[in-house]
């Protein structure tokens, strides 16, 4: 076991975590916290990892997925609806605990060093704050296979042929986005005759403009006069400012605003819900579903989707299948043509811009996935190339 005095002062915070959040009403049992302090698997026999032995053997894999809240209505619950649906569809297979970290991205650390010295064969985490332990503790636990959504890390700073990363082509999603956001800020249910759109994102990364390059080429491509106004949270759990931020755009002729800000992107549906004629534009997860219930959920036109959950559930199935069918020690990258990215069609989406431009949507996203249309990649362009796809 690691012993130092930076992993037992996380080892108490994490404990600290475990007991306020049983505090608050408990866990069911497959989100139970792992118990901390227990020591490192050991290696198995000629270099096989236990967790790959485990596949192997019959025995079930221990999967930890540290996530900061599952309910976010958004990526993170995304992560989780795919380890619950690991756990109802392969429980003979996995043992799954999930593990809510909170929003303290300084206590993170913690829960992974604590999934890790649990036993944990495979331990999954999500987003670019997850960088640089993806980078570092893994180097502690060859014997562990670790897992990262939407964040890829440094191969070369290590050796880290345990850690998987999974990228996705949100640009394409942001694409089909930008198209339902063109034919809507043009359409009779609009709250004016402006061509504006906005985009609220919760912080200006690579991963946020991936999006963002999509979405500005799609709404060209469906009408080049449309405008994009853009704005960033600066992170992704303040959800008055994003409010306020799409509140502006909003006030600056935006009647349809595409949020990628995650918890926070909330108040940007709030901003529309209270505008006749503005619409806002989910992320991640079917946003129009989740808020099933709330005042909130007519304002939700669509989704751009990306899908973690089917991502989780693919990985791990090919994992008990053959475990050398999962790459790890590199960097995979899912789209459209592995169901893994999206947006919604449903009923709201149609009353909204109806059932001829939902025709021209789905050939849209025909046409990328038969490569007739390609989406710039904002990891491939400068902060000045992406302004200028957005402004021009």
């Amino acid at each position: 076991m690691r012993k130092s005095f930076k992993k037992a002062a996380a080892i108490v915070l994490t404990a600290a975590m475990a007991l306020s959040m049983t505090a608050c009403g408990g866990k069911a049992a497959e989100e139970t916290k792992a118990e901390a302090g227990s020591e490192a698997a050991e290696p198995a026999a000629d270099g096989e990892t236990k967790a790959a032995e485990n596949a192997g053997n019959g025995e079930k894999l221990k999967m930890t997925l540290c996530i900061g809240r599952k309910n976010d209505l958004s990526f993170q619950q995304s992560a989780y609806e795919g380890a619950m649906r690991v756990q109802e569809e392969m429980g003979d297979k996995f043992e799954v605990n999930v593990v809510e970290m909170g929003d303290d991205t300084t206590k993170w650390q913690a829960a992974f060093y604590d999934a890790a010295d649990s036993g944990a064969d495979i331990i999954v985490g999500t987003g670019f704050q997850n960088k640089e332990n993806f980078e570092t503790i893994p180097l502690e636990y060859p014997d562990t296979k670790f897992i990262l959504f939407d964040q890829d890390v440094d191969y070369s700073s290590g050796d880290l042929g345990n850690v998987l990363t999974v990228l996705f082509d949100s640009n394409q999603s942001g694409f089909l986005a930008g198209a339902v956001a063109a034919y809507y800020t043009t359409g009779e249910n609009a709250a004016n005759t402006d061509k504006t759109i906005g985009f609220v994102g919760g912080t200006e990364s690579t991963t946020v403009n991936n999006f963002l390059v999509g979405y500005a080429e799609g709404a060209k491509y469906v009408d080049p006069e449309t405008k994009i106004l853009t704005a960033y949270v600066g992170d992704f759990m303040d959800t008055a400012k994003a409010k306020d931020l799409a509140n502006a755009q909003i006030s600056e002729g935006a009647d349809i605003v595409f949020q990628v800000a995650g918890g926070a992107g909330n108040g940007v549906i709030e901003a529309a819900a209270e505008k006749d004629g503005v619409m806002a534009i989910g992320v991640d997860s079917d946003q129009y579903r989740t808020l099933e219930g709330s005042n909130l959920q007519a304002s939700v036109i669509t989704s751009s989707l990306k899908l973690l959950d089917n991502a989780l559930f693919k990985i791990c199935s090919d994992y008990v299948e053959d475990p050398s069918k999962v790459p790890f020690g590199t960097t995979v990258t899912y789209g459209l043509k592995d169901n893994a990215v999206g947006i919604v069609f449903n009923e709201n989406l149609t009353k909204s811009i109806g059932e001829e431009n939902v025709a021209k949507v789905k050939e849209i996203l025909g046409k990328i996935q038969s490569g007739e249309i390609t989406v710039s990649d904002a990891a491939e362009l400068t902060a000045d190339q992406i302004k200028e796809i957005v402004n021009n």
